[in-house]
């Protein structure tokens, strides 16, 4: 029986990895408390004390994080290799508070899907063209990414800043062609579904983003008191739910790879830094980024790592690092079963 499941992990590390998120989200689907985190999908009141819906919802949800793991992998895998993508999966996994958050609606969190699938294939198709793999540049894919992004804009108004940061990160990289690809994609994406969804729920299209619009003053606070409480909070979040020592590592390899990956640290910093000005909801400009945000951390960190003297003459320190945060971990996640 070792022998086989040992056989099987070496083969299948991945699918390992997302069994083992399987039943970290299915414990939680059980012992987790709440209904939804707010009514952010004007859902009716009496679905929500409808316990079999409220399972339902949850199993379906935490289903649908799972793409959150796999599409993470598949976006390091083609920054760095195979065993750091590995790595990736498997704290998205089990990360403390990634199964109560994969099975509650926080609009953060299912947006998640969306806008990394699009990040995806602008990565790879950017990759692509810059190492000069392909000849001729593909409309198509990056339509499709801005249709994607739009999408978790459909899902979470917050992400448009995380599009923005993508968007400016282009045009830096003189991608003119993708940039104006995903754009109109993202426009599409916007036009359709918030045009059908309000006359869905409001029998009238657009009724959302014209609150949205009229309201966007509500969103941002030039008040020094609350610039200086989000800066604590927002500091705090990053720090906090990533555990020190790791949460430093990562905010470290954040910083480093400003220029290396700029397609991704662009939208991750953007939405960081506009979480500081956030009247409202700051946590969810955070929330968002959370995979990509760790991704470019935790590779920038590795590789500094590696040509690092001082860390290769003190590995044993790293280990313990990394020793100390899965305790850690291990104790928040089994407390999120029983407090949350």
């Amino acid at each position: 029986m070792k022998e086989k499941l040992l056989f099987f992990s070496v083969k299948h590390p991945l699918l390992l990895i997302l069994l083992l998120a399987i039943v970290l989200r299915l414990l939680a689907v059980v012992f987790t408390g709440g209904n939804y985190s707010f009514n952010y999908y004007h859902i009716p009141e009496s679905w929500l004390a409808n316990p079999w819906i409220v399972y339902s919802s949850r199993l379906l949800f935490g289903a649908f994080s799972l793409l959150i793991i796999t599409l993470s992998y598949r976006i390091t895998k083609i920054i760095a290799d195979k065993t750091t993508a590995l790595e990736i999966a498997l704290l998205l996994s089990c990360y403390w508070a990634a199964p109560y958050l994969s099975v509650h609606t926080v609009p953060s969190v299912l947006s998640m899907p969306f806008l990394l699938y699009g990040t995806l294939l602008i990565v790879k198709q950017n990759n692509l063209l810059s190492s000069n793999e392909i000849e001729k540049f593909h409309r198509t894919t990056f339509l499709i990414a801005g249709f994607c992004l739009g999408l978790g804009f459909a899902v979470n108004h917050v992400s448009f800043i995380y599009y923005l940061g993508i968007l400016i990160a282009l045009f830096i990289l003189k991608n003119w062609k993708g940039a104006v690809m995903t754009l109109i994609g993202y426009i599409t994406a916007v036009v359709v579904t918030q045009s059908v969804i309000d006359l869905i729920i409001y029998h009238r299209p657009f009724v959302e983003m014209t609150a949205l619009i009229s309201h966007i003053g509500d969103y941002f606070s030039v008040n020094k008191d609350i610039m200086i409480a989000n800066v604590l909070f927002t500091g705090a979040i990053l720090l906090v739910l990533f555990i020190i020592p790791l949460s430093l590592m990562l905010l470290f390899g954040f910083c480093r790879s400003y220029r290396k990956y700029l397609l991704m640290f662009l939208p991750a910093a953007l939405s960081i830094v506009y979480s500081l000005f956030a009247y409202l909801n700051n946590i969810d400009f955070v929330l968002t980024i959370i995979p990509i945000y760790l991704i470019v951390g935790y590779v920038g960190w590795k590789e500094f790592y590696k040509n690092s003297a001082f860390w290769s003459r003190n590995k044993w320190l790293v280990l313990a690092c990394y020793i100390l945060f899965a305790l850690i971990n291990t104790v928040l996640l089994v407390g999120s079963y029983f407090y949350f």
